[in-house]
This record gives structure tokens, C-alpha cells and sequence, in this order.
């Protein structure tokens, strides 16, 4: 008896050993699980940020090639050296973006021979029409019926080509050339001088210049030029962050319908993000991985701490022996300590879903920073500039007559800054939600399509939308804003009609138009709008249904299920 009266408490304490390592172990390794998944998400909305300030700057890269497409006529009405003067101090933020530029004009075979007879007398008087030929030597591009050469670029060989290269010499170049007469939209290709060096990737990127005339098709009579640099853009955005990621962005060969999904993941030391882009026409993977940073104090604390109590209670179990009243007390103690460990605990883990809250909402706060900014900045100076363009043409309708055509077209072309800029602006931080209600925001977008594009738009039934959240208000609006921005550009609509409905179903948010309606098979194929707005819809657990009008047109419909007022 006095024999298994001294096993016993080394018993205790062998059972007690184990739990104590294993509720140890159980709680760390939760911990460390929750820690790497906050560390993982952190990872995801910086990386997501970096894909919008890349897709952005894509974006700006198009629209300011775009932008420039006024100076091609002018190009050819002075001298290279005043053009190249007039960009050098009026179009700063112009050559920020896109660094090199240039244009290239559309001429037949017969007005090649007068250009190259012209350069034999003198050659300020024309160019020789030359192609790549091998070691990057420049020879004279094989007879064609019409040639692209460039006439003008900004600095000696801007573009590393010199004036008078053929773009449609390379085939990359004729194959860009083929699209835009096709889309009537900017086209990339790839400078086949870079073609295989990794190290300095250049791409070409073709903004087309149309002759419109009412009886006839549009005309591609040139095109401008810029030079992309996708390294150069992901060193940019890099920048923005600290630490640097590493970045890249690389052309895909997929279709669309084989695009990938979004990849988020774990790979060795690394954390891997992959996200697929649609720009210019064409596809890219977009790439951003960071080092792996997990911090683990948390669960070292807790190991820590679980180790300590374990093997406390182990030694007190082995120095009590058979003294069982103060073996009870002090198990009664450590339970309470574990009580209280369970509560931080938990107290950790709400903490945890406010930080995930708070990082969901980092991206949205960040467009909308930089909507205002770009209205408040870059707006108020073009504004500036229109008012300054506007001095300049009055001055000029006394004087001569083509100085003031060329007056009134900068006027116009930078009215039209100002506008995309407005509209830039908005579409980053479009209302403010928060603090409007959702029926109001609908009634401005209405006026705004009207005033935009001379199209009616008009608001129907707008009913009391004060029991949705923010965050629903905001993707409803876009929803909306996308259905009447689609039937404006596609529909040719004469009317569209904006109305939201609510019943004891739910929300229903309506977008009709008297336009030509949707193809058989969009529902099906489903364009990029229509792709935005499901997905806008699946954010706020809403149904999207697309069907004729009841007179014609197309009808968009977006129900949200009733949670009550």
C-alpha cells in the first residue's frame, strides 16, 4: 500500500506533463497559424495595391499617348526644331509618363520615291524609308504599296530608331498596325531589338490617327508613338512601398477564356501573388512576391508561458507527494490561470477580424486619396491652363488665320484634359457614400450621363435606401454607373431610366435604355462590363439578370435580398 501511495504522484505528474505540453502545443501552434494568416493578408491587400498602381499606370501611359495625337498634324507644319522646343516646356508631365514619343504618318510608294529624291538634294527636304536589317544595321525597306515612317521624334533617336524607319517593316510592328485599323484602339508591340534581351524589355505602343469623312470609312493615316518600359514602370511602383517587392509583368499567351485565376500563396521563403491584367489590348500576369514575415511573439509567448506553468505544476506535484488538499488548490489555481489565458485569447482573435476589417477597407480609402487628389491637383492647373488657352485664342482672332486653328485646338484638346481628368477623378472616389444617400447619388449620375453625352437620363421610382450598409450603397452606384455608361457606349439608347425599389423581396436596382439591345449570346460570352457588374454583385451577395426591354433595348436588373428596414 505504501508502495502505490509513493507511484501515484509520479503518475500525476507524468499525466499532467502531457497535458500541459500538449494544451501548450495546441495553443501555439493556433496562434502561429493565426499569425502567418494576418501576415499573409497583409501581403495580399499590399500586392493588390501594387496591381491597381500598375494597371493605373498602364492606363495613364495610353491615355496621355493618346492625349498627344493633336501635335501629329502639327509635326509636319513646322520646323522639328520648334516642335521639339514646345514639348521640351509645354508638355512636362507629358514626357514624365512616357518618356520618348513620336509619330509616324501613312504614304504610298510613289510618295516615297519624291521623299527619298527630295533627301538625295538636300536632307532637310526628305528621309530615306529604312528598315532593321541584320546587327541592328538600318537598310532600305522592301517596296510596298504604303509605308508607316516615322517623321518626327522627340530627341535624336528617342525612340531608338532613326526618321524614316518603317514600323511596318517589323512584323510585330505590321501586325499592331492590322489591329488598330480593326478596334480602332491603341495597339502594342514588341520592339524586335529587345526581343530577347530580359534585361531591358521595350514595347511599342500605337495610338492610331483616323481621316473621318461622311462618306467614306475611316481612314488610318498615322499613328503615335511611345516607348513602354515595363521594367522601368514596376521600378515606379515599387517605389511607393518599403520595402521594395519584386515585381514583374510579363505578356500571356492565353485567351480569355483561359485566363487564371488569382494566385496567393506560400512557396519556400516567399509569399507568391499572381494576378491576371487586360491592357492595350492585351494580356499580362502581373507578379508580386515578398519575403516571408512572421513575427511569432504572440506564440512565443504563449509557448513560453505554457512551458513555464507545465512544468511548475509538475514540480509542485513531485514536491507535494501524497499532500492532496494542496495538489486540488493549486490545480484549482493553474485552471483559473488557464481560464484566463482562453479569454486573452479570444480577445486576440476579435482583435485579428478588426485588423482584417481594416486592411479590406485600405484600398478603397487609397482610390479615393487619390481621386481627390488628382481633382484638386492636376485638375485645378489644366483648369488653368484651359482659361490661359482660352487668353491666347481671343488674342489670335485678330491675327493670322491658322495660328488661331491652332490656337482653338489646344483649347479644345485641353477642355477635353480637364474632362478626362474630372472623370478620372470620380471614377476613383465617385461619392461619398458614407455620408449621401444612395437615391441622391443616382439623380447626379443621371444629370451627369445627360450633360456628358447628350443622351437623356432620367431617374424613376427612388425609394428610401437607409438600411444599406456603406459599403453596399458604393457597389450598388457602381453597378448602376456601369449599366448606363455600357448602354450609352453600345446601345445607342435615346433614354435610359435609373430606378431603385425596395419591398418586403428586397432591393431592386433597375437600368433600362431604348437602345438596339443586347447580341443573342452576351449572357453567355459576357463582356468586361457585364463581368464587373456580376462580380460587383457577388460582393454584396446580389443577383444580376440582363434581358431585353419590355420595348426594346436591354434591361439590367440587380436584387439584393430584404434583411429588413
Amino acid at each position: 500500500m505504501a508502495q502505490q501511495h509513493a507511484r501515484w504522484p509520479w503518475a500525476l505528474a507524468a499525466v499532467t506533463l502531457f497535458i500541459g505540453l500538449g494544451l501548450t502545443w495546441y495553443a501555439w501552434s493556433r496562434i502561429a497559424l493565426a499569425e502567418e494568416a494576418e501576415a499573409l493578408e497583409r501581403f495580399r491587400v499590399e500586392a493588390e495595391i501594387l496591381r491597381e498602381n500598375t494597371e493605373r499606370e498602364l492606363d495613364l501611359f495610353v491615355e496621355v499617348l493618346d492625349s498627344i495625337r493633336a501635335l501629329h498634324g502639327l509635326s509636319g507644319e513646322i520646323r522639328p526644331e520648334a516642335l521639339e522646343e514646345f514639348v521640351e516646356k509645354g508638355m512636362i508631365h507629358q514626357r514624365q509618363v512616357l518618356g520618348a514619343f513620336g509619330f509616324a504618318q501613312r504614304i504610298s510608294h510613289s510618295l516615297r520615291q519624291s521623299l527619298e529624291d527630295a533627301y538625295e538634294q538636300s536632307p532637310e527636304l526628305g528621309y530615306r524609308v529604312v528598315g532593321r536589317g541584320p546587327d541592328d544595321t538600318w537598310i532600305p525597306a522592301e517596296p510596298r504599296s504604303e509605308y508607316f515612317p516615322l517623321t518626327w521624334q522627340t530627341g535624336p533617336h528617342g525612340l531608338g530608331v532613326p526618321i524614316g524607319f518603317d514600323f511596318g517593316s517589323a512584323f510585330a510592328g505590321q501586325q499592331a498596325i492590322e489591329r488598330m485599323q480593326v478596334t480602332r484602339r491603341s495597339a502594342l508591340a514588341l520592339d524586335p531589338a529587345h526581343t530577347g534581351d530580359t534585361e531591358s524589355r521595350i514595347h511599342w505602343v500605337f495610338s492610331p490617327i483616323f481621316y473621318q469623312h461622311e462618306a467614306l470609312q475611316p481612314i488610318l493615316i498615322g499613328f503615335a508613338i511611345g516607348l513602354l518600359e515595363p521594367d522601368a514602370l514596376l521600378n515606379r511602383v515599387a517605389a511607393m512601398t518599403v520595402p521594395s517587392p519584386g515585381l514583374q509583368l510579363d505578356m500571356s499567351p492565353l485567351r480569355s477564356a483561359d485566363f487564371p485565376d488569382q494566385l496567393l500563396e506560400r512557396s519556400g521563403g516567399e509569399w507568391h501573388y499572381q494576378h491576371p491584367l487586360e491592357v492595350i489590348g492585351t494580356l499580362w500576369t502581373f507578379e508580386s512576391r515578398a519575403p516571408v514575415v512572421v513575427t511569432g511573439r504572440r506564440s512565443a509567448a504563449v509557448g513560453i508561458a505554457g512551458l513555464l506553468v507545465t512544468a511548475l505544476m509538475t514540480s509542485q506535484l513531485l514536491l507535494i507527494a501524497g499532500r492532496t488538499r494542496r495538489i486540488e488548490n493549486e490545480v484549482r489555481i493553474r485552471t483559473d490561470d488557464l481560464e484566463q489565458a482562453t479569454g486573452e485569447l479570444r480577445e486576440q482573435m476579435t482583435e485579428r477580424v478588426r485588423l482584417e476589417e481594416e486592411m479590406s477597407d485600405l484600398s478603397t480609402r487609397e482610390r479615393q486619396r487619390l481621386g481627390r487628389d488628382l481633382h484638386d491637383s492636376l485638375g485645378q492647373k489644366l483648369t488653368g491652363a484651359v482659361f490661359l488657352s482660352r487668353s491666347v485664342l481671343s488674342y489670335l482672332r485678330e491675327t493670322n488665320n491658322e495660328q488661331q486653328i491652332h490656337a482653338q485646338k489646344l483649347n479644345d484638346t485641353l477642355k477635353e484634359a480637364v474632362a478626362q481628368v474630372r472623370a478620372m477623378a470620380k471614377g476613383l472616389a465617385p461619392i461619398a457614400l458614407r455620408d449621401e444617400s444612395l437615391a441622391g447619388a443616382l439623380k447626379d449620375l443621371a444629370e451627369e450621363m445627360t450633360e456628358l453625352y447628350g443622351v437623356s437620363c432620367e431617374t424613376g421610382e427612388l425609394t428610401d435606401d437607409s438600411h444599406l450598409e456603406p459599403k453596399e450603397k458604393e457597389q450598388v452606384y457602381l453597378i448602376a454607373r456601369e449599366a448606363a455608361h455600357n448602354a450609352v457606349r453600345h446601345a445607342k439608347p435615346g433614354k435610359v431610366t435609373i430606378s431603385l425599389r425596395y419591398d418586403h423581396h428586397g432591393l431592386e436596382l433597375c437600368v433600362a435604355d431604348d437602345g438596339v439591345g443586347l447580341p443573342e449570346d452576351a449572357s453567355s460570352r459576357g463582356g468586361m462590363g457585364l463581368r464587373i457588374m456580376q462580380h460587383r454583385a457577388r460582393l454584396i451577395g446580389a443577383d444580376m439578370r440582363f434581358a431585353p426591354g419590355p420595348r426594346g433595348g436591354t434591361l439590367v436588373v440587380c436584387r439584393m435580398g430584404s434583411r429588413g428596414k
